[in-house]
């Protein structure tokens, strides 16, 4: 099973990571995590605050692993070119940076569909879609909303969402204890994760109405873990029931 957590940066996808990988483990569900930077992992969370996904580990793991990649040539038909090609970035630092986590992305979500168990990725290729639409060159939902045809469907979206200002504080309190090279490298911005929440609440519109299996978590539900679990596992026993003869 791929679950993906979507939503703008400050929105508490972390913190919804660390107890759905608790409460999942609890029911006796193997739960591996997915990130940009770290492929696949057991979901244990242990390691998952903030002195240790952001900091000087973290350049130093992205600069390792971004080379190779950057030196290839993504096949055309591939998900990764085909939202690089329909989303040009405005930036050619960016664009290197979204085709290394996307390249990553699609390797680890073909590990996953290929494996078994349980799969959170808190960044998934939804999450690289609403950045795209951010940091595109000419940005138009429409070709954001194109995307979702051919992006591979995982059994199960969970969407987090925020009011615009609880967004803002969080971010500013975020940058305000970051490195700097790290915000510049790695981070959108305040500015631009607000621009990243109007595009995710549009995106999950669209799932919805194209019935992809979505739930929808707001701030005060983000933090009552226990209610968020009971419908995971629902939504986990419907995928994991044999289909009708």
């Amino acid at each position: 099973m791929i679950i993906e957590l979507f939503g703008p940066p400050g929105a508490g996808k972390t913190t919804l990571l660390r107890g759905l990988c608790q409460g999942l483990a609890k029911h006796g569900i193997n739960v591996k995590t997915v990130n940009g930077y770290r492929l696949i992992e057991h979901g244990s969370a242990q390691d998952d605050g903030p002195e240790i996904r952001h900091g000087i580990g973290r350049i130093g793991k992205k600069i390792a692993t971004s080379a190779p990649v950057l030196l290839s040539t993504l096949p055309k038909d591939s998900v990764a070119a085909r939202l690089l090609t329909s989303i040009p970035l405005r930036s050619r630092v960016w664009s290197w940076r979204m085709k290394v986590d996307i390249a990553q992305l699609c390797q680890s979500w073909r590990q996953a569909r290929e494996s078994s168990g349980c799969f959170i990725f808190e960044e998934g290729m939804i999450q690289a879609l609403c950045a795209l639409g951010v940091l595109a060159r000419t940005p138009r939902l429409d070709a954001v909303r194109k995307c979702l045809a051919f992006l591979p469907r995982p059994d199960l979206v969970v969407q987090l969402d925020a009011p615009q200002e609880t967004l803002r504080r969080r971010l500013e309190e975020r940058y305000a204890h970051q490195p700097l090279l790290e915000v510049i490298l790695f981070e959108l911005g305040v500015a631009r994760g607000l621009r990243q929440a109007e595009i995710s609440r549009e995106v999950g519109e669209c799932l919805r109405q194209d019935r992809w299996p979505l739930i929808q978590v707001n701030d005060a539900e983000a933090h009552d873990v226990d209610r968020v679990i009971a419908r995971v596992l629902g939504e986990h026993v419907r995928n994991a029931a044999p289909a009708d003869p």
